[in-house]
């Protein structure tokens, strides 16, 4: 089994909103070999902030910010300069299989905003993309829309409830159909208490509308994960939902322009009883992160880089199995 790591993940960058390149990495998850990939075709221009999502084995790769935006002129993400890259809704494909890009424009006159730091997730058709950081006239968005690998067309869906938001956390469960939100920075705080979806398996997906499940948080996360943004949020095999470490305080300077006070916890969400419960990490760990890689893998999830309490990036990669 092989993960590729592209530039969606923590290792994108080293000084912090500064791209580092556009190559492709693979790591062979059984046995820790590492190697680079040339890719060839249309390789996208480096950038930070964006997302990656699979389908049929391959990866879609949306949004972000570069050093430069098209106009060639040097940006800088934070601030009044927060400047994604504009693309026009076009979706960059990378194929493992022939390690090739190909750039794919919309085929629908509608499409999302220019944006950075928003989450994405897959179904069996579709990519997803939701909320996120757009340019300065822009600002955080709550927005969420589909992108349909056959058509090429995007579609917009309901919009998400509550604060708009960057670097929050979705997931598909396909057993259900249903997509989930959960955590995120709202431009001043984290984000928690509540755990939305929205139905998108009923034939009227742009008709759907949310659901929200609140919960209590506390200081000692006594019995639900606290707020959280860039964490990780994933869908289990059996319907369950997985979340894990992220940002539970913003930089003591304000806002996300240098490390806050990060999560080293693992939590299980059961729709059914509509309850957490803390998983007891064995062994060594992963520690406190949080801006990482991550996706589900087997019966558990796998994790790659991310940011420490001290601003540093972290190159190590971890696999957690569930009992």
């Amino acid at each position: 089994m092989h993960i590729v790591v592209d530039t969606a993940d923590a290792a994108s960058e080293i000084k912090p909103r500064d791209p580092v390149s556009n190559t492709v990495h693979c790591i062979d998850i059984e046995t820790g070999e590492y190697h680079e990939v040339e890719g060839t075709g249309d390789i996208p221009q480096a950038r930070v902030g964006h997302t990656a999502a699979t389908i049929n084995g391959e990866i879609y790769v949306f949004g972000g910010v570069s050093q430069k935006n098209t106009a060639g002129l040097t940006v800088q993400r934070g601030g009044a300069a927060m400047t994604p890259l504009e693309e026009s809704g076009a979706v960059h494909i990378f194929s493992p299989k022939t390690s090739t890009w190909r750039k794919v424009d919309s085929s629908s006159a509608d499409y999302p905003a220019a944006r950075s730091y928003h989450c994405s997730t897959s179904t069996s058709d579709a990519i997803l993309i939701h909320a996120g950081c757009g340019n300065a006239d822009v600002g955080r968005l709550n927005d969420l829309w589909s992108f349909d690998i056959s058509t090429k067309a995007w579609t917009k869906l309901t919009d998400a409830p509550g604060d708009p938001r960057g670097g929050s956390a979705i997931a598909f469960d396909k057993n259900g159909n249903r997509l989930w939100r959960f955590g995120g920075f709202n431009g001043k705080t984290e984000v928690g208490g509540v755990i939305d979806h929205i139905e998108l398996g009923n034939g009227k997906a742009q008709d759907a509308q949310w659901s929200s499940i609140d919960f209590e948080t506390s200081e000692d996360k006594s019995s639900s994960p606290g707020d959280r943004s860039v964490t990780g949020l994933h869908a289990l095999a059996d319907g369950r939902l997985i979340t894990f470490f992220g940002e539970g305080k913003p930089s003591p300077t304000g806002g996300h322009d240098a490390a806050g006070n990060f999560w080293g916890d693992v939590w299980i969400f059961d729709e059914k009883s509509k309850s957490w419960v803390e998983v007891d990490q064995q062994g060594e760990t992963p520690g406190e992160r949080g801006w990482f890689g991550s996706d589900a893998y087997g019966d558990g999830v796998v994790v790659w880089g991310g940011i420490d309490k001290d601003n540093d990036r972290i190159p190590d990669g971890w696999v957690l199995k569930l009992d």
